[in-house]
């Protein structure tokens, strides 16, 4: 028997198919108020499991949950709704965890999210909104997406869904890599050497990557004015890969036309910080992946591996020890 602890949004989801676990998980629920609960019953189980989610990342109780982990005596595995590992309580969860193992079904999710952005640029989205607010009937003419040439720097399962849904609607896409290669979902894949000079040449640059010292700030002035000027830049990795002040500056000569971000680097933004009003920047907070599909898919990455864990199988999507410093 091993105690399991999980979210309660999370559990109300899977709680039917866990019972055929039940006589070897005992549940531990958390709510967004802290609350721990035990549905099935209390166990004395000093070993663990647990099930990280959004519910349990973006939750009021987010600390509970991250403090209850790290208080268990013998954390046998860690399963993480998320392919990211660069937070530091993800950190400590993955030294602490015997095993540790991650998800890209988000990934699908996210891409949408991008192929939203790059429309809603391109087809003039904020002027047809302003116009609609004005009463104005003005005819305003758009750029068809299948014009534009798109470089995506970062070409994991995000940067490869992205390209695939751009390719679909006839745009070019170079992907970034270390490892080179080709790739079905770019029409080129290029290594980081060559990234500065690819710049120019793209009508739309998306940052993929994870945050790690080499990848932080990485978008920065220099990287800002190596771009075609009026392009679009998009970011869906991590807030710390962009130097903000920077990328204002490129927005405020025109260098950019228009930024469009689902992270930052302070989350939740503060009331004060100069990305809310921006007119050339569109926000959203860190909401790409947030879809009841993507829910339903990463839920089902959980169970499969619960049940490959439960008979001493190998795991789907784990994180080798040497990935948590």
């Amino acid at each position: 028997m091993r105690k399991f602890l999980v979210h309660a949004k999370t559990f109300d989801r899977i709680e039917e198919a866990l019972k055929p676990y039940a006589d070897q998980i005992s549940p531990l629920i958390l709510s967004d108020e802290g609350d721990l609960k035990h549905p099935w019953g209390e166990s004395e189980a000093k070993a663990a499991i647990a099930y990280g989610t959004v519910d349990a990342y973006f939750s009021p109780a987010v600390m509970t949950f991250f403090q209850t982990l790290l208080g268990f005596e013998q954390l046998d595995w860690f399963q993480s709704s998320a392919a990211g590992i660069e937070h530091p309580l993800l950190q400590a969860i993955g030294q602490k965890a015997e095993l540790y193992s991650g998800s890209h079904e988000q990934s699908e999710a996210i891409a949408e999210w991008v192929i939203w952005a790059g429309l809603d640029h391109f087809q003039g989205g904020l002027a047809r909104r302003a116009a609609q607010t004005a009463h104005s009937w003005e005819r305003l003419p758009f750029r068809e997406i299948s014009s534009t040439h798109w470089l995506i720097v970062g070409f994991g399962a995000i940067g490869q869904a992205s390209g695939r849904r751009l390719r679909g609607l006839g745009a070019a896409v170079t992907g970034v890599r270390r490892s080179g290669g080709q790739s079905e979902a770019a029409d080129q894949i290029i290594t980081p050497d060559q990234l500065h000079t690819a710049l120019a040449g793209a009508d739309a640059v998306l940052l993929c990557l994870p945050l790690s010292d080499e990848t932080e700030n990485i978008a920065n002035a220099d990287f800002f004015k190596a771009m075609q000027p009026g392009s679009l830049f998009v970011n869906v990795g991590r807030g710390g890969l962009v130097d903000e002040d920077a990328l204002i500056a490129a927005l405020d000569t025109d260098q950019l036309a228009h930024a469009s971000l689902d992270v930052v680097r302070e989350e939740p933004l503060s009331a004060d910080n100069p990305i809310w009003s921006h007119p050339k920047i569109t926000l959203t907070p860190h909401i790409s992946a947030l879809t009841p599909q993507s829910s339903r898919r990463t839920d089902q990455v959980f169970l499969n591996n619960l049940g490959l864990f439960l008979e001493g199988k190998p795991l789907k999507n784990l994180v080798p020890p040497e990935e948590f410093s």
